[in-house]
């Protein structure tokens, strides 16, 4: 094996492993030693990565409100994923052979980016009603229930005043009278109040 060859493997290896987190109070630091000595373009670069940082933090902090149980449900692995400034964090429960799915979908800088989207559905939610759909309200906020008559599948949304949108979905054995029962389960109070900052 060549010099170079190896040279590019181990480099290879090096990028590939796992990047600790770095502390969001040493990269502030940083911030201000650069601003100290006016070198704003250093400042700016640092600022990127204490971005980086605080969003993994609020991915965290947001993932702690989907439980590790919900009902007979046992939590699996969260997904994320995030375009156009928005982000999507969606947990997978399983019990036996039925799964059960949990998503967040919002803003990714915590701002009210789905405010128009999640009032657009509240207002939809207490004005129309499509066959198999029904409106109710779980923890004081709007919510739908869709279930299609003879259908095992089912989907509630809930409409956070934080203006994300939370969503529970069963694609087999479902009832809504149980989704709506799991969903009672999960704080929806403190994750709105989070999100609302």
């Amino acid at each position: 094996m060549t010099r170079y060859a190896l040279n590019a493997i181990l480099l290879l290896l090096v990028c590939s492993a796992p990047v600790l987190a770095e502390d969001i109070n040493e990269i502030f630091t940083k911030v201000n030693e650069q601003v100290t000595k006016k070198n704003y373009a250093k400042a700016l670069e640092e600022l990127g990565w204490a971005r980086k940082e605080l969003e993994k933090l609020h991915r965290e902090r947001v993932q702690s409100f989907f439980p590790n149980q919900l009902g007979d449900f046992t939590g699996g692995k969260f997904e994320a994923n995030s375009a156009l400034g928005f982000t999507n964090i969606e947990r997978t429960y399983s019990k036996g052979e039925n799964t059960l799915r949990l998503s967040l979908s919002g803003e990714s800088g915590g701002g009210q980016g789905l405010g128009g989207l999640a009032a657009l559905g509240k207002m939809a939610a207490m004005f129309g009603q499509q066959s198999g759909q029904e409106s109710l309200r779980i923890a004081g906020r709007t919510a739908t229930l869709s279930q299609q008559e003879g259908s095992d599948s089912a989907e509630l949304m809930i409409f956070l005043e934080s203006g994300s949108m939370l969503k529970l979905e069963q694609s087999s054995g479902a009832q809504g009278s149980a989704l709506k029962a799991l969903a009672e389960k999960i704080d929806l109070a403190g994750l709105d109040g989070y999100l609302k900052g």
